[in-house]
C-alpha cells in the first residue's frame, strides 16, 4: 500500500461513496447503463488510488475519458441552459437541462480523478524503489 496523505485518503473516499451513490440515482435515467458504467468506474477507481501504486493511471484513463465526454455535452448545453435552470424539469428546454446536469456531474468525476491520477503520479514519484 503506497502511502497518502489523511486528507487525501478520506476525501477519495468520501467521493468514492458518493459516485456510488450516483451509480443508484441513474437507476431511472433513460439510458441507465451508460451512466451507471461511468460512475461505477470513477467510484472504484477513486477509493482505489489511495492504495493501489499504479491506479493513479487508471484515474487518468477514465478521467480524461470524462473530461472528454463532458466536454462534447457541455458543447450542446453552452448558451441554452443557465445555472439557475438546473432545478427545472428534465423535460423543459428540450432536454437540454437534463444534459447540463450530465455535463456537471461527469465534470465533477473528471476533475477528481484527475487530481487523484497528479497525487498518485506524484506519491509514486516520490516513492522508495522496491
Amino acid at each position: 500500500m503506497s502511502r497518502r496523505s489523511l486528507w487525501f485518503v478520506i476525501a477519495s473516499w468520501v467521493l468514492a461513496v458518493n459516485f456510488a451513490g450516483w451509480v443508484l440515482l441513474q437507476y431511472n435515467d433513460p439510458d441507465p447503463a451508460r451512466w451507471m458504467a461511468m460512475y461505477g468506474v470513477t467510484a472504484v477507481t477513486a477509493a482505489a488510488v489511495p492504495y493501489w501504486r499504479r491506479a493513479w493511471i487508471a484515474a487518468a484513463v477514465v478521467g480524461a475519458f470524462a473530461l472528454a465526454w463532458s466536454a462534447a455535452l457541455w458543447s450542446g448545453v453552452a448558451g441554452i441552459v443557465q445555472p439557475s435552470d438546473l432545478w427545472l424539469k428534465m423535460s423543459e428546454k428540450g432536454g437540454k437541462v437534463e444534459e447540463m446536469r450530465e455535463a456537471g456531474g461527469l465534470t465533477l468525476a473528471a476533475l477528481w480523478l484527475l487530481f487523484s491520477a497528479l497525487v498518485g503520479a506524484r506519491a509514486e514519484r516520490s516513492a522508495p524503489a522496491t
